[in-house]
């Protein structure tokens, strides 16, 4: 048996663990630790580190994966008591009648921005937060249209928004406006 390197922290996730047997954890090095969790227990899992000491939200980060036809939420949670930092990870379908998730702005009061921000910038729903409307998107941005999803094109958007399609002068390199 080889030695254990920060032992502290995997005590930490071994507490977890067995109170979270749906989960799977690891120790990512001094003070970091990881979990990936079902998206239907991501609630559960939160109010147990809510209860083990994790006081802190810092962030839910949303990557998108479209080859796997996936959309994944990290939640980036600290501990001040265990001066620890845990990373919380989770896949929802990236299809939008399916990205959705329960809120957990009653658990973490700060999650009702975060997750705003993951709704405006990759179109994922939380039920339970009714402040979905989008708060960084411009008014008079076309619905529909996640601007943080690999698939989103900029360039084209742009020029449709502006109507500069047929506005590009060849001689000239450049749009005529």
């Amino acid at each position: 048996m080889g030695e254990v390197k920060w032992e502290r922290e995997q005590m930490l996730v071994d507490k977890i663990l067995e109170k979270a047997p749906y989960a799977e954890g690891k120790v990512r090095r001094e003070r970091r630790i990881e979990f990936s969790i079902p998206a239907d227990r991501i609630r559960d899992f939160l109010m147990l580190l809510r209860d083990n000491d994790f006081e802190l939200m810092l962030q839910i980060t949303t990557v998108d994966w479209p080859n796997d036809g996936e959309l994944e939420l990290i939640y980036q949670m600290w501990s001040v008591t265990h001066r620890t930092h845990a990373m919380v990870r989770t896949r929802i379908p990236r299809d939008l009648d399916k990205a959705r998730m329960p809120t957990v702005k009653d658990i973490y009061p700060v999650a009702e921005t975060y997750e705003r921000d993951a709704h405006d910038f990759f179109g994922v729903y939380f039920e339970g937060n009714e402040k979905m409307e989008m708060p960084w998107i411009l008014d008079d941005t076309e619905q529909g249209l996640f601007p943080h999803r690999k698939d989103f094109d900029m360039l084209t958007y742009v020029k449709k928004k502006y109507k500069l399609l047929d506005r590009f002068d060849e001689d000239k390199d450049n749009y005529v406006i």
